[in-house]
C-alpha cells in the first residue's frame, strides 16, 4: 500500500483508495458476521460432523450474499461513481467483483485459527502478503499508473492463498450445499442477531471516512486522508493479528483465574501501546518523508491523530475478547452501533464544515468511546459472573 501511494501520488491514489475502502465495507457484508459465527461455534466445537455442518450452512448463506452484491455493483456502478466522484466508472463493478476473492480468503484464514491451526493459517496468510509486496515492487519499478489494473492484481492476490487453504484444510471437513441442517440453521442465525451488525459495522467504521472525504473533500485532500492512514494501517494489522490468536483462546475461560491473570497481561499490553505512542511521535515525519512519500507531509497532524487511533484499538483487543468468554453477544452489537453512530455524525455534520481535520478527529472520539465502553462492559459482565 505504501509503494502504491508513493507511485500514485495523492490524487490518483485518492480514486484507488476510495475503491480499496469500498471493497473493505463488501467484505463486511459478504461476511455478514459469519467470521465470529465461526470463532463462537467452531472454537467451541469438537464433533466433526457438526463442524462440517455448520460450515456448510455458512457457505450456502455466503454464496447467496456474493450474487446479490455483485448484482448490486454491476446494475448500479454509474451512480456509485457518480457520488464518489471516481472518473472511472469500471472500477465500481471491478471492486464488486474482486471484493469476492478476499472475503472468501478470510473466511478461510477464520476457519482454520478457529480449529486452533495457527501456524498453518500463518503460513498461508504468506503466500497472498509476498505476492502483494512483488506486485507492488514491480509496478512501482516500472512506474505503471493504472489504478483499475493495480486494484485488480491486488485484491485476486489473495485467490492463490484461498485455494491453498481449501487444499491443506482438514480431510474431514465436507460441505455439503444441498443438504438442510434443522438443528444448526437456528443456532446460526440467532448468533447472526448480532454478529451480522457488529461485523458490518466495523467495515463501515474502519473505511466510511475515506468515502465521506472523497464525496466531500478534494481529491488531493481526500488522498492525503488515504495516504496517512496506510502508515496508521500497520498498527490496525498489530490489533487484527493479536484478535486473530486471543479471542479463540478466551473461547475456552471460565474460570475467575483464567481472567485474573488474562487480565493482568491485558494492562500489560496497554502500558505498551502507551509506551509505544508517545516513542513514535518524533518519528513521523520521518515516517510520511521515507515511506508514502513527501508530497503527504500536509497529512501529519493527521498521522498523529490516526497513530493514537491505532494504538487505542490494539488497547482494546484484549478486553474485548473476554467477551466471546462471557458469550456477550450484545457487547458486540451496542459497541458496533455507538462506533457507527459517532462516525456518521462526524463525517456528515462537520466534515463538510471543518474538513480533513474533523474526518480523524471523529475517528478518535469514536475510539476513544469504545474502549471506555469496553471498560465499563466489563465491569458490568464480570461482576455478574463471579460476584465481584
Amino acid at each position: 500500500m505504501i509503494l502504491i501511494s508513493r507511485l500514485l501520488g495523492p490524487v490518483d491514489f485518492a480514486d484507488f483508495s476510495v475503491a480499496f475502502s469500498l471493497c473493505l465495507i463488501l467484505n463486511r457484508l459478504n461476511d455478514f458476521g459469519f467470521s465470529i459465527v465461526i470463532q463462537k461455534i467452531v472454537g467451541g466445537e469438537w464433533r466433526h460432523h457438526k463442524i462440517s455442518a455448520y460450515l456448510s450452512l455458512i457457505l450456502k448463506y455466503r454464496l447467496v450474499i456474493s450474487v446479490i452484491l455483485m448484482m448490486i455493483g454491476i446494475l448500479f456502478a454509474e451512480p456509485i461513481a457518480s457520488y464518489l466522484q471516481i472518473s472511472n466508472p469500471l472500477l465500481i463493478p471491478l471492486t464488486f467483483i474482486s471484493s469476492l476473492p478476499v472475503t472468501y480468503f478470510e473466511s478461510a484464514q477464520v476457519t482454520l485459527q478457529s480449529l486452533a491451526k495457527f501456524k498453518l493459517a500463518a503460513y498461508i496468510y504468506l503466500l497472498p502478503s509476498v505476492l502483494k509486496f512483488l506486485m507492488a515492487l514491480g509496478i512501482f519499478l516500472l512506474q505503471v499508473k493504472n489504478v483499475p489494473l493495480i486494484l485488480s492484481l491486488y485484491l485476486f492476490s489473495c485467490l492463490p492463498g484461498l485455494v491453498l487453504a481449501e487444499w491443506l484444510k482438514p480431510r474431514w471437513i465436507k460441505y455439503q450445499l444441498t443438504a438442510v441442517f434443522k438443528k444448526e440453521k437456528p443456532i446460526i442465525l440467532n448468533l447472526l442477531k448480532h454478529s451480522a451488525f457488529a461485523l458490518i459495522a466495523a467495515g463501515v467504521i474502519d473505511n466510511i471516512d475515506i468515502i465521506f472525504a472523497k464525496h466531500y473533500l478534494s481529491n488531493y485532500e481526500a488522498g492525503l486522508l488515504a495516504g496517512v492512514s496506510r502508515i496508521a494501517m500497520l498498527l490496525y494489522v498489530v490489533a487484527y493479528s493479536l484478535a486473530s490468536v486471543l479471542n479463540p483462546r478466551v473461547t475456552a475461560y471460565h474460570r475467575q483465574a483464567d481472567f485474573s491473570a488474562f487480565l493482568k497481561k491485558a494492562w500489560g499490553i496497554t502500558a505498551l501501546a502507551v509506551l509505544g505512542f508517545f516513542v513514535s511521535l518524533p518519528f513521523a515525519p520521518i515516517l510520511v518523508k521515507w515511506t508514502i512519500g513527501p508530497e503527504y507531509l500536509a497529512g501529519m497532524d493527521s498521522l498523529i491523530v490516526l497513530l493514537a487511533v491505532g494504538f487505542l484499538s490494539i488497547i482494546v483487543v484484549p478486553f474485548g475478547a473476554t467477551f466471546y468468554a462471557f458469550k456477550s453477544n450484545r457487547y458486540f452489537s451496542l459497541s458496533a452501533f455507538l462506533q457507527l453512530t459517532i462516525m456518521l455524525i462526524g463525517n456528515f455534520v462537520f466534515v463538510p464544515h471543518l474538513g480533513l481535520v474533523a474526518s480523524v478527529y471523529t475517528r478518535l472520539v469514536a475510539r476513544v468511546a469504545l474502549l471506555v465502553f469496553t471498560w465499563a462492559m466489563l465491569w458490568w459482565s464480570y461482576k455478574r459472573e463471579f460476584g465481584k
